[in-house]
């Protein structure tokens, strides 16, 4: 058999979306640290430089698309986190990360092991998700909307986010235009409504 060739550069970074690549073509099932090796094009001993085993990968592709996730939200409302706006400008990131990377969707919503609990807050929730209802809820607070109705608004807004992006990552949805044009995430609380 003839040995693969050195890889140089990222092999890391590399191997995660390969990762992402390779489950959301296959599925959990067939998925192995030699088939995300053979993707790269290095040897199947090449990912146990770096991941011990299957789940190390997994959990390294999680963390790298969650803090890119979250690196996107955060920068989307910096400055602006107790504003009437924050959950909306959320909600325009939210939906923008994913069109930049449909196939980060598909991995964290379908093959991942991340926990959205709509019915009880839960801080063990997936972290994107615990900073959109943060600051949803703050924002409910401050237009003095009654306590009892915040879980509902919560799950309306989120989703119409996250619906948004599942269509617009969705292969088998056709859509050749700026999705801003035809839609604007509002709240029934922002300024003037």
């Amino acid at each position: 058999m003839k040995e693969k060739p050195y890889h140089h550069g990222n092999l890391r970074g590399q191997l995660i979306e390969a990762g992402i690549r390779l489950i959301n073509e296959d599925g959990l099932k067939s998925f192995s640290l030699r088939r995300v090796a053979a993707k790269c094009n290095v040897s199947h001993t090449a990912p146990y430089s770096h991941f011990e085993n299957v789940d190390e990968l997994l959990a390294a592709m999680g963390e790298h698309v969650t803090a890119q996730f979250m690196d996107k939200l955060h920068t989307a409302i910096d400055g602006q986190e107790d504003s009437r706006e924050a959950v909306s400008l959320l909600g325009q990131a939210y939906i923008d990360f994913f069109v930049d990377y449909p196939p980060y969707f598909q991995f964290l919503f379908y093959h991942s092991k991340i926990s959205i609990n709509l019915d009880n807050y839960d801080q063990d929730d997936y972290p994107p998700f615990v900073l959109f209802r943060t600051t949803a809820y703050r924002m409910f607070r401050s237009v003095g909307l009654p306590e009892e109705q915040c879980p509902q608004q919560l799950i309306a807004l989120w989703a119409m986010v996250h619906g948004i992006a599942s269509l617009l990552t969705n292969n088998g949805v056709r859509f050749s235009g700026n999705w801003r044009d035809y839609i604007t995430i509002q709240t029934p609380f922002q300024e003037g409504k």
